[in-house]
């Protein structure tokens, strides 16, 4: 039975692809694997292959499966290649090669057995290129290409599609794999010459521009140069990413905000809130618009949560700091910002860089935003405050559920698509303050930073108010019963006091805290809390303004200031604004839980936000009773600060770095020594409190402030100098550190510690 030559088998087909593309190749054909191969006549076989690709020498013969080399699967390495073949022993190759290929039925299309001759030279350098739309990387080696394949350590170098390297390693690898014609065998030995030159690099250049331009998906392609000229041996599709990024995940100063466990809705409104954010202020820095589209994926997945513990992706953060010039100022600036743990460097494609007008752009854009900013700023306050007022006249209860979503579509038009103007205000913050760093001392910075700002002005002024309060003895009476009508009737009779309440709550809102889960009650819901924080802040003594040192300044640390101040004001609108979509939310619940969409009004924090607005309530139960279980069977699990893992896989356990019982480290915030009784908290709890000494917490938010003032130290386990509990505690004067690792996990509640804040140490007593 007479031999069939055509393209049978995947590598085949590749190679016909090559040829048709116009690719350098070596002549081959591919044999049919059928019953022809049963008895084979050596000389007629060679006969057949001379007159399909001519005569060599020597020939390779490789497997050529339907099963390899797909979309699927590669395959590779699993079918026999027989390299150093020559006429006589053809025969007995075809047979072996096709013995190593699996069975099929009689309706499969067969494998086949590629031939080819077999190149090689005195001076040839051979690898493997992986091909990728943002990347292209070759693994080689000086000889044969069979020794990159076989796996043994080789060279490789990692290219930008403009051939700008990103990586190298492995240049002083010298073995390799020659073909000795003596033996004819395949030697493995030292091969002491330059493999990688520019010729060849430019040869490879081309090659992945080609490929990429024929194929326009990663592909796998086999290539050897000999006397100059650069052959491609087969090509395959890349089956998995050949540059699998782990996504770093840290939650640094992101803990702050979102402490402890979050909804899911709180996960998803954090989600959309980072991406409208981050997407409107580099549009409005300059970056285009297509080049934000192409790179959606970074803004979708700038946090993520691990069952209700948020972290950034910190990759997509650095990929934004390269949307804009000055990347490594950029990055700087943003580490510093989120006093982030994690601090590496990633594969960042091209098409991330500005283009070259922005360059030269940028800074002009730049200094003209900060020039408008106090016109920006002043209009985003306008526009947010009005809503604010509209919003408190409106009646929630007589809204629908569409009423709502219109609602909710209308507050992120007009608050959210202007967040942007915040970062802009930090990122001016940040840039102050590494100057302020360079120029001076610590102790000079740590003077400079005291400033009194809206937290401590809203601290200073609830506490005279509740000082106020419990003064009159039938408010204090009513507070005490917690009997809200009486409470409001007696203080209507109060004039005065009664417009000092009004103006503060106008002002300052219910500031709560956790005040970005919205999920999380504030006291303006719970008329009991309310008066639970009353009473715990009157029974300290009133604050007072701290040293005022006049000083004349420099311009830059006056700037700094003004900055800081202006932080801590967004801050504070911020938890204004997350106080109404929790009151939008509220009323979706109470709307969806009558018309017997849920069991319970709060089960509307057990959906995402997508989720409400699609509106399909079907399988609204199903899925909360689904995630309540979900979320009680990891409400005890601990997580690192920051971590490394695939974006669809688990966050690892959290391991104390150290035993219980020894000092912890931090930062020195405002210095002093406490001594005495330590009150632990990994996340807030409402009081009454215990009495206590030091703090000991494992963040804060500015719902805190009313216990930090009751406070003599405070120990924070994340945080940075301008967090909420830097700036607090500087400006009422208690001692602090923070970064202290594992705090909480180290001490005892109730426990008894010296803390040193100048030397950043806090020693347990035992």
């Amino acid at each position: 039975m007479a031999l069939k030559f055509g393209t049978y088998g995947n590598k085949a087909k590749g190679l016909a692809s090559l040829q048709d593309h116009g690719f350098r190749t070596l002549p081959f054909t591919s044999v049919c694997v059928d019953d022809s191969l049963g008895n084979l006549d050596t000389v007629s076989i060679a006969s057949a292959v001379i007159k399909e690709i001519g005569e060599s020498k020597y020939y390779a013969v490789r497997s050529s499966s339907i099963t390899e080399d797909t979309e699927e699967s590669a395959a590779a390495g699993q079918f026999k290649t027989l390299l150093g073949v020559t006429k006589e022993t053809l025969a007995a190759a075809l047979q072996e090669v096709a013995a190593s290929l699996p069975k099929l039925s009689s309706q499969e299309e067969p494998h086949g057995v590629v031939i080819q001759p077999l190149i090689y030279g005195d001076d040839s350098v051979s690898g493997v290129m992986f091909t990728h739309e943002e990347r292209w990387m070759v693994n080689y080696a000086p000889g044969l290409c069979n020794y990159v394949v076989q796996g043994f350590e080789v060279a490789q170098r990692g290219f930008h599609p403009s051939g700008r390297s990103w990586m190298a390693n492995g240049e002083e690898l010298s073995k390799g794999q020659v073909f000795d014609t003596s033996s004819g065998q395949i030697v493995t030995k030292e091969l002491r010459r330059v493999a990688w030159t520019s010729d060849v690099q430019n040869s490879l250049l081309r090659l992945y521009r080609k490929v990429q331009q024929h194929f326009t998906k990663p592909m796998d392609v086999e290539w050897t140069i000999v006397d100059g000229q650069l052959y491609v041996l087969q090509i395959r599709p890349v089956t998995v990413d050949w540059l699998p990024q782990l996504w770093l995940f840290d939650n640094s100063n992101l803990a702050e905000s979102y402490t402890g466990t979050v909804s899911p809705m709180t996960a998803s409104v954090a989600r959309r809130l980072y991406k409208y954010v981050y997407e409107d202020l580099l549009t409005h820095s300059g970056v285009p618009k297509r080049t934000i589209r192409r790179h959606q994926k970074v803004f979708d997945n700038l946090v993520k949560d691990f069952n209700g513990r948020m972290y950034y992706v910190m990759n997509h953060w650095y990929s934004m700091m390269v949307f804009l010039p000055g990347y490594e100022r950029n990055k700087e600036n943003l580490e510093r910002m989120i006093t982030a743990e994690i601090r590496q460097e990633i594969f960042l494609p091209e098409s991330m860089l500005p283009p070259l007008w922005l360059k030269f752009a940028y800074y002009a854009i730049t200094v003209w935003k900060v020039l408008l900013f106090p016109l920006t700023k002043f209009r985003f306050n306008q526009i947010v405050q009005k809503d604010f007022n509209v919003l408190g006249r409106t009646d929630f209860t007589k809204l629908s559920t569409p009423d709502l979503h219109a609602l909710w579509n209308r507050c992120e038009k007009r608050w959210l698509r202007r967040w942007y103007v915040t970062v802009e205000s930090d990122t001016v913050l940040m840039t102050f303050l590494g100057w302020a760093e360079k120029k001076f001392s610590p102790e000079e910075l740590q003077g400079f930073l005291s400033v009194e700002t809206p937290s401590v002005t809203q601290l200073r002024d609830f506490k005279a108010l509740a000082h106020e309060v419990m003064e009159d003895a039938l408010l204090r009476e009513a507070l005490i019963a917690t009997d809200e009508p009486k409470f409001h009737s007696i203080l209507q009779r109060n004039q005065a006091l009664q417009e000092r309440w009004t103006t503060y709550f106008s002002v300052f809102g219910g500031r709560f805290p956790n005040e970005l889960k919205l999920e999380s009650p504030s006291p303006m819901d719970d008329f009991g809390a309310l008066s639970n924080a009353i009473q715990e802040i009157a029974s300290s003594p009133l604050l007072s303004k701290g040293p005022q040192v006049n000083q004349r300044l420099p311009w830059g640390i006056k700037q700094l200031q003004r900055y800081i101040k202006q932080r801590e004001a967004f801050r504070l609108l911020r938890s204004t604004a997350f106080g109404w979509l929790r009151r939008i939310l509220l009323q979706a619940g109470l709307n969806a839980a009558n018309d017997g969409h849920l069991n319970e009004p709060d089960d509307i924090f057990y959906l995402k936000i997508d989720e409400w607005f699609e509106g399909n309530t079907e399988g609204w139960k199903q899925k909360i009773a689904e995630r309540k279980v979900q979320y009680a069977e990891h409400a005890k699990d601990r997580y690192p600060r920051s971590f490394a893992a695939t974006p669809t896989g688990e966050a690892p356990p959290y391991i104390p770095a150290t035993a219980a019982g020894e000092s912890v480290q931090g930062q020195c915030v405002f210095p002093g020594v406490v001594n005495g009784k330590l009150l632990v908290m990994e996340e807030y709890r409402p009081g009454p409190w215990p009495e206590f000494d030091i703090l000991v917490a494992k963040h804060t938010d500015p719902g805190w402030s009313l216990l930090i003032s009751k406070a003599k130290g405070l120990v924070v386990e994340q945080g940075g100098l301008l967090s909420h509990a830097s700036i607090v505690t500087r400006e009422l004067g208690i001692p602090c550190i923070i970064g202290a690792p594992n705090a909480t996990a180290l001490l005892q509640d109730g426990g008894e510690a010296v803390l040193d804040a100048a030397s950043g140490t806090l020693k347990p007593i035992l």
